[in-house]
């Protein structure tokens, strides 16, 4: 069973807050210092604290929506974020200073969810070895909007 050692978790949270300051800072314009890739913000509540939680997510556009997937980095436990969208499915996406209500759904049918797989790891492939590193089957989230907010320069999150 694949878990993820404490002190990671400390270095993830440290990571992630540096990354949401310079992502709001610059309005998404530096690829994530890790992944290399540009991501979106979701922001969701906390199922627990009823707080907003930020993290940063790589995505696909599939139509006018974000497709996002649990990873975790392969970790037989889900990521939090997600544990939150299951509770409350209500999220705001940032993305490059444009933040737009959405509601997250997830992907149920297997073929779409194999069609937005492959297309998820043909823009970060390590999503193939996280995938087999754990027991759990990946979720895979639509995030539609469903209103588009001001953009963070008007509205703080």
């Amino acid at each position: 069973m694949a878990k993820h050692h404490p002190l990671f978790v400390q270095l993830v949270k440290v990571a992630t807050a540096t990354h949401v300051a310079l992502y709001r800072l610059t309005r998404g314009a530096l690829p994530h210092p890790f992944l290399g890739r540009h991501c979106i913000l979701l922001v969701t509540t906390g199922r627990r604290s009823g707080k907003k939680r930020i993290t940063p997510l790589l995505f696909v556009r599939d139509g006018g929506d974000y497709v996002v997937v649990g990873s975790w980095g392969g970790s037989d436990t889900p990521p939090h974020w997600y544990l939150n969208v299951r509770a409350d499915p209500r999220v705001v996406v940032e993305d490059h200073g444009h933040v737009t209500s959405a509601v997250a759904i997830e992907i149920d049918d297997p073929e779409e969810y194999e069609r937005l797989w492959r297309r998820l790891v043909a823009i970060y492939p390590a999503y193939e070895e996280y995938r087999r590193r754990t027991t759990r089957r990946l979720p895979i989230l639509r995030l539609s909007p469903v209103e588009t907010l001001k953009t963070i320069r008007e509205q703080r999150i």
